[in-house]
């Protein structure tokens, strides 16, 4: 029998003596035992955002995508990272007031290190790393070619 048809008030009624606990000490304890996954890091985006789009993106595009500025320092970044070259093309501004670079990855062995390195980095905030369809389906779009790693 339900509550109700026992003339009971949803009020009056108790949960099971299993479903009773102190929410708090419960909180607590499990607040201890495994920490929630950090928030998606800038950098994480800004790769991201960088890897899935073959046909390049602009400072522009990461500050509108992202909600980054700065955009040039991400990819002079996972250049430095990976000791890779990434494509820059000169682009007019929408609005066509100023310039900003095109940033493109060039090939399939530099998309596969970047996507390596984003998931070191979802490893690090101890979520899941990107899977193997993720990938393939992110580098396929990129040329098979020689990698454009700097020599130092």
């Amino acid at each position: 029998m339900t509550a109700n048809k026992k003339g009971l008030n949803p009020a009056q009624v108790q949960a099971p003596q299993s479903a009773q606990h102190n929410s708090t000490a419960d909180e607590c304890s499990t607040t201890h035992q495994r920490q929630p996954a950090r928030a998606t890091t800038k950098t994480e985006r800004a790769y991201l955002l960088l890897l899935s789009c073959p046909g390049g993106v602009t400072e522009n595009d990461i500050l509108r995508h992202c909600r980054l500025s700065s955009g040039r320092n991400y990819a002079s970044q996972v250049e430095r990272t990976l000791g890779i070259r990434l494509h820059r093309e000169d682009a007019p501004n929408p609005d066509g007031i100023g310039r900003h670079y095109r940033y493109r990855i060039t090939n399939r062995s530099d998309a596969e290190r970047v996507a390596g390195l984003i998931g070191q980095m979802r490893q690090r905030r101890k979520v899941p790393a990107l899977s193997p369809g993720e990938v393939a389906h992110l580098i396929t779009p990129y040329p098979l070619a020689t990698s454009t790693t700097t020599t130092a």
